[in-house]
């Protein structure tokens, strides 16, 4: 697969975008990152310092705030929204970003050839592609997400 942790890198260093690392140990456990956009700094990721004790966590949540930057968020912490469609467009943000960041992470061709190679349960997926199982099991409900649609 590479590294694509330095792939990662590549894309904030070649997008310029900002990371900073913060103690997030204040925060609710499931935030491990955040996407920013300021208009003086630009584009701006802050991650949880722990994450650098975590591998593939570091990896999944860097790729999907990596994918708020590509998918334009509509939502920032900046801004003060009072639209009553607030939540609505954060799940769609959020749903985006976790798009772009599972497609880097597990191309559909890749995953394919995983599955026909034998992997069948989420955990040997996500060591395969070196993932978190939450991560791995986010890629597989967006993917079915397309399969029902289709049907």
């Amino acid at each position: 697969m590479g590294d694509i942790l330095k792939r990662l890198w590549d894309i904030v260093n070649k997008e310029n975008i900002k990371v900073r690392y913060k103690d997030f140990s204040q925060l609710p456990e499931n935030i491990h990152g955040l996407y920013l956009y300021d208009h003086k700094l630009g584009p701006i990721i802050v991650l949880d310092k722990q994450l650098l004790h975590t591998h593939r966590l570091h990896k999944c949540v860097l790729a999907e705030e990596i994918g708020h930057f590509y998918t334009a968020a509509r939502t920032n912490l900046l801004s003060v929204h009072t639209s009553a469609n607030l939540q609505t467009m954060e799940a769609q943000d959020e749903r985006k970003a976790a798009q772009w960041a599972t497609d880097y992470l597990i191309p559909d061709g890749e995953l394919f050839k995983a599955l026909e190679a034998g992997y069948c349960s989420c955990f040997e997926l996500a060591e395969h592609f070196d993932v978190t199982e939450w991560f791995m099991y986010r890629k597989l409900g967006l993917l079915k997400m397309v399969f029902d649609r289709q049907s």
